[in-house]
């Protein structure tokens, strides 16, 4: 009975054009690959995905073809802190992904942050690991990235979680995957977005994510997942699929 109401969930769903958002949240975005895992398992493709931070690097190997297990064999294969560094990054990018945005198989779109606006900026053409390094250049740890004039910093400044931008791609139905420690934490305590102060607590960026979202997922972000090893991979990867798959539980139930 379970797979079968797991068939309907995802044959209603596959009648849409579907977005996927994928959120910001340094070495926690590895459990991307596991929600990326279950919406295969459940038969779901999005036809748009949008990638902010560490999840503009799981959009665009998704984007670039590569399926959960290809995302496995990438993210064990290297000692993640050491992308911190920019050449480092863009050189991981340059080996793993296509060379521009054109060469993607699925449309995708990487979220920055202009200095000094501290406005948001979508990147859907040009150069693909410029864009991507940009996308993770963290507040404080790094410095800027100059792309095509601007200077440009970690998306998650201003856009974390970009449902909102998957909406603008053309997706009708809006899965998101959010690993952004701030606001894990404050749910940890409580305040989740229905709560009477959220307005107060979380960006505007992120509520505007929220009202765009069909199907939210939180993976429960254990502290062992975030040391490097292939075994802290495998864990953070189990912990993306089991929310997934209780996401869209929940949503059979509503």
């Amino acid at each position: 009975m379970q797979v079968l109401q797991e068939k309907q969930t995802s044959n209603n769903i596959q009648s849409s054009r579907i977005g996927l958002a994928l959120s910001g949240g340094s070495v926690r975005g590895l459990a991307h690959i596991g929600v990326i895992k279950a919406l295969s398992e459940l038969g779901i493709k999005p036809s748009f995905i949008a990638g902010t931070s560490a999840g503009s690097l799981i959009g665009a190997g998704l984007a670039s073809g590569m399926d959960w297990r290809d995302l496995t064999a990438m993210a064990e294969s290297v000692f993640w802190p050491s992308l911190l560094n920019g050449k480092r990054l863009e050189r991981f990018c340059a080996k793993h992904f296509p060379e521009n945005f054109d060469q993607l198989k699925i449309p995708f779109a990487a979220m920055v942050t202009a200095l000094p606006s501290k406005q948001a900026v979508t990147i859907t053409n040009g150069h693909l690991a410029s864009a991507l390094n940009a996308s993770c250049a963290l507040r404080i740890i790094r410095r800027p990235v100059l792309r095509e004039g601007q200077r440009l910093k970690d998306g998650g400044i201003a856009c974390v979680l970009p449902s909102a931008v998957c909406r603008k791609l053309g997706a009708e139905f809006v899965i998101a995957s959010d690993v952004w420690e701030f606001s894990s934490m404050l749910r940890s305590v409580g305040i989740n977005s229905e709560h009477s102060n959220s307005h107060r607590m979380y960006p505007e960026h992120y509520r505007t994510a929220l009202s765009n979202t069909d199907v939210f997922i939180q993976p429960f972000i254990p502290v062992s997942g975030c040391v490097p090893s292939r075994t802290a991979v495998k864990r953070m990867i189990a912990v993306g699929e089991q929310a997934a798959y209780r996401a869209f539980e929940s949503m059979k139930t509503a």
